[in-house]
């Protein structure tokens, strides 16, 4: 395969750039394969997706990374200002004098700048002037300003003043120390005796070394890169402002071979990958061509003798070497535009284009261009896309716009022949022995044929727009199949089935298990596989069919399972399965990607177990990273995200996106993954953007989990890769103590509405007594009175009047007793028609009472009348317990302040007071005729509190209500 094997040669970089920083100066790789960078700024990891800075703008974290070691999880940078160390499980900077001097300007002042690591012996100390250091079976050698030492032991390598070692290595492949220095390369041999200088490098500064584990050696210097090969073959890499694959700048300050061969390269402009991948190799078509023209690949074959052919938008292309288009002079193409190359059962080499189809006459290697036209000259093979041979040696040819044609190949190879003796360059035409068209008896399904292939059975499959035609080469009868869809490409497979592939699937006709050459088309079985894309290429490989849709190949088997896997680089268009190199070769826009065959499904594999995981390696939110270099200078941070299990965010943090990798410089294909965040998610949803980022905005609080899984080649969810549990947290008005305190809130409501309705039906029902005890009162008051007028009729004589005098005494309720009350007390004495029963009132058995009631008061008339109205509001009111001072001064027609000094100066009391005190007398007067029960004399009196009554009474009387009625009764 000379074609692929001597591209290989022409290296490709991928360059990374970072954000805030330019210049990598050191390099390294921890346990998962993330590549971890010093830089002029501070530290940096990258995944392969994104780059994630570890260090706080103008804190101690924010200086030059000189060298980087790795002692387990513990991460060690030499830096300007001595050595830091950095914790990857948890993203933090633990405690070191680099750190802990960093605010003391003068202990600050007292820090080293280092640029080496030494990780066996922390407690070593390295000046500043060490460059470079490397553990022999001799000790300890070292790289300095003043030369190359030996256990503190100068080993010269020139005569006079030794150089500066800026680098070491052992190589053990040829068993000796590299030594780097300011101007050469030197080799010494164990034993550091003897040192050689390369010749070829002589004269640059060799800054960094590294060796892959085939003896390749790279070396980092001021004027590129440099390889030297097991076999001492020198290659040398520069920037080449033409190429974006080149290395992006000449000063290499660092070199690094990670676990999976990939060389790292850190430069003054960021850091490059050359990638040495297993399995897959890419190679730009200026590199096969050696020429900056493109070509669009739509065809590969490889012929029998191994010789690779590529065709697509811009011509033929055989072995990179010579390239067939329009502009060749010396070799011609008539069209750009190829569309197939075939090669036939004898070896002759065909190629359809939009100008016929071209036949490669092989003593020349020039292309004899044909176009086969009908009987009727109407149809042709102009736009020729697509050839093969039958099983009687006959050319079938379809064409777009013309149908499918055939003819005898010696009759077709004559016709050429015969056309080529007039001219070299001329087009030769013949008529073709059968011609099959959309008209007729055996009419095709449409005249645009697109492709053809010869099942097992020998029968010619053809594809038009939408539908499926079989046809007959021994009757040249035409079978139609049902609507299949749009058909985007048609093979046939190494057991003569036929494979058709639409917009969303493939679909596998059976012919190998159909019985008979004749079974009828509908009898044949088929099988279908979901692919979710549009089908652009496919191929049987080994009894595997691969399906390219986009940038996805699925590998389908009809007898196990499938899987799919991301296609670097390029989107293929064609591909083409070479058994010699047990190799897929797949072609697209200006390049072709080199696949191993054997690449298996991963997970069949126990040693590839560990490359089917995903990794967190970073977490945005609200649009800022978090875990980044700020919490860890300041030492918030808890885990790093490779480590995290379960992430909690705050209710306002819900717009985050989750960074996984693969880790695609890994020495293994990507494959495809769909998620899913069960508890929001109904559906899967597939990464296949180019990176593996999962975003979700505005995610309502709860508890979730994101499961992540890979897609097998049908498309179906496969195992697990991922998983982390999420919680977005409540906010503050929804959180527990929040919920507690509406729980209290509402047992408080609900306790306050139980009181109210208690005291309101207990308020209630107080005035349903009280109605019902005044009533009775009245209804008393009314029979004592209505029986003292029936008994003064009945014995309506003067002899018995003192006997009336004393029944009306004890029987009647006099109703203007109270009303002549308040003048006993303005005048200090009982009136003239008092009744005995408002002398009981008047009567105490308090002594200073009773001398206030009877002291003599002088009034005016007009005070007396002042004061009459208010008794005489007062006993109109007596039931009513909402009866106030506010009441009585409405009812008057006087202030307030003027009521209260009115009624002072002629009772001596405040006007609360002296109502309280006529309604007491009232009371006592009740409570000494003995024809009431207290609550009916509370509620008569208006009172309605029970105790507030016993109170008041007791105050005035000396003696509860109960006392006092027992003792005057």
């Amino acid at each position: 395969m000379t074609l692929i094997v001597s591209a290989i040669q022409a290296q490709r970089f991928v360059n990374i750039t970072l954000d805030g920083a330019q210049t990598v100066s050191s390099i390294a790789q921890d346990k998962q394969g993330v590549i971890w960078l010093g830089t002029e700024n501070g530290l940096y990891s990258y995944d392969g997706y994104h780059s994630y800075r570890h260090y706080a703008d103008h804190a101690f974290s924010n200086t030059r990374v000189n060298a980087l070691a790795f002692k387990g999880s513990m991460l060690y940078l030499a830096t300007g200002s001595g050595i830091l160390a950095f914790e990857t499980q948890t993203y933090s900077y633990v405690s070191t004098p680099a750190k802990e001097h960093f605010d003391n300007e003068s202990q600050r002042k007292l820090l080293k700048e280092q640029r080496v690591l030494d990780v066996r012996n922390e407690k070593a100390t390295l000046g500043s002037d060490v460059y470079a250091l490397l553990h022999t079976p001799k000790g300890l050698l070292t790289g300095s300003i003043s030369g190359l030492r030996l256990n503190q032991r100068l080993i010269p390598l020139r005569q006079g003043e030794q150089p500066l070692v800026n680098a070491l290595a052992y190589d053990a492949k040829r068993k000796c120390y590299w030594v780097g220095t300011e101007g050469a390369l030197y080799c010494a041999d164990l034993q550091l005796r003897h040192f050689s200088k390369i010749e070829e490098l002589n004269g640059n500064s060799v800054k960094c070394l590294a060796e892959d584990n085939e003896g390749k050696l790279y070396i980092g210097t001021d004027n590129g890169l440099y390889s030297l090969s097991i076999h001492n073959v020198l290659e040398h890499y520069v920037h080449d402002s033409r190429d974006a694959a080149s290395i992006p700048n000449n000063i290499v300050w660092a070199c690094f071979v990670d676990k999976w061969q990939n060389v790292w390269i850190g430069t003054d402009n960021g850091l490059s990958r050359l990638s040495t991948h297993t399995y897959y190799e890419y190679m730009p078509l200026d590199k096969l061509t050696f020429t900056g023209e493109g070509n669009c690949l739509h065809a590969i074959l490889q012929t029998k003798n191994g010789d690779w052919w590529l065709g697509g938008t811009n011509g033929l292309i055989w072995q990179g070497c010579v390239w067939y288009k329009q502009n060749n002079q010396q070799y011609p193409l008539t069209h750009n535009r190829v569309r197939k190359i075939y090669e036939d059962h004898e070896g002759d080499l065909w190629a359809c284009t939009d100008h016929g189809i071209n036949l490669l006459q092989r003593s020349s290697q020039l292309m004899m261009n044909f176009i086969v036209y009908d009987k009727s000259g109407k149809y042709s093979t102009a736009w020729a896309y697509d050839i093969l041979e039958d099983r009687q040696g006959r050319i079938w040819m379809a064409s777009y716009m013309g149908g499918i044609f055939v003819i005898n190949k010696q009759k077709l190879v004559t016709a050429i022949a015969h056309s080529r003796t007039s001219s070299i360059t001329a087009t030769a035409s013949c008529i073709a022995d059968a011609h099959f068209t959309d008209q007729g008896k055996n009419a095709l399904s449409g005249i645009h044929v697109g492709q053809m292939v010869m099942d097992g059975k020998g029968m010619i499959w053809a594809s038009t727009y939408n539908r499926l035609d079989r046809i007959d080469p021994v009757r040249m009868t035409v079978e139609h199949t049902a609507n299949v869809g749009a058909i985007n490409y048609l093979m046939a497979d190494s057991h003569g089935n036929v494979w058709v592939g639409d917009n969303s699937s493939v679909k596998c006709y059976d012919v190998a298990a159909s019985k008979g050459r004749e079974a009828r088309l509908a009898d044949i079985q088929s099988h279908e596989w979901q692919i979710g894309g549009k089908v652009s290429t496919m191929c049987d490989v080994e009894g595997k069919i691969w399906v390219v849709s986009d940038d996805e190949c699925c590998v389908l088997d009809k007898n196990g399972k499938s899987f799919r896997f991301i296609i670097p680089v390029l989107s293929p268009l064609t591909m083409a399965y070479s058994k010699s190199e047990h190799v897929v070769v797949m072609g697209g826009n200006d390049g072709v990607v080199r696949v191993r065959a054997d690449l298996a499904e991963p997970s069949a594999a126990a040693s590839q177990k560990e490359k089917m995981q995903l990794f967190l390696t970073g977490v945005i939110v609200n649009g800022a990273q978090v875990m980044d270099g700020a919490q860890a200078s300041a030492g918030h941070a808890d885990e790093a995200p490779l480590y995290l299990k379960k992430l909690t965010l705050e209710s306002d943090e819900n717009n985050f996106t989750l960074q996984l990798s693969d880790l695609p410089f890994g020495d293994h294909p990507s494959r495809v993954y769909a998620y899913r965040l069960e508890g929001i998610d109904h559906d899967w949803h597939y990464l296949n953007q180019g990176n593996l980022d999962i975003v979700y905005n505005g995610l309502p609080y709860g508890d979730y989990q994101l499961a992540v899984h890979v897609l097998d080649g049908e498309g179906n969810i496969g195992e697990e890769v991922y998983s982390l549990d999420i919680s977005i947290l409540p906010p503050w008005y929804l959180s527990i103590w929040a919920r507690l305190f509406y729980l209290a809130l509402a047992i408080g409501a609900v306790w306050g509405g139980m009181k109210f309705y208690l005291v309101r039906e207990r308020l209630a029902e107080e005035q349903r007594q009280k109605a019902e005890i005044l009533e009775q009162v009245d209804a008393r008051m009314k029979f004592f009175a209505s029986l003292a007028e029936r008994l003064k009729a009945a014995v309506n004589h003067r002899s018995f009047e003192e006997v009336t005098q004393l029944v009306n005494s004890s029987l009647v309720v006099d109703s203007t007793a109270m009303a002549d009350l308040p003048n006993e007390v303005a005048q200090g004495a009982p009136t003239s028609d008092s009744t005995p029963s408002t002398e009981v009132a008047a009567e105490s058995e308090n002594p200073a009472e009773e001398a206030s009631l009877q002291k003599p008061m002088t009034l005016s008339e007009a005070d007396q009348r002042l004061l009459r109205e208010v008794n005489e509001a007062i006993e109109k009111h007596m039931i009513d317990s909402d009866f106030n001072v506010t009441s009585l001064q409405e009812i008057i027609g006087i202030g307030g302040k003027q009521l209260y000094r009115k009624i002072k100066a002629m009772t001596g009391k405040t006007p609360v007071e002296y109502i309280r005190g006529i309604r007491l007398r009232k009371a006592a007067m009740m409570l000494k005729e003995g024809k009431f029960s207290v609550s009916e004399v509370m509620y008569s009196v208006g009172f309605s509190n029970s105790s507030y009554f016993s109170k008041c009474f007791s105050k005035e009387y000396g003696m509860t209500p109960t006392e006092f009625m027992k003792v005057k009764s």
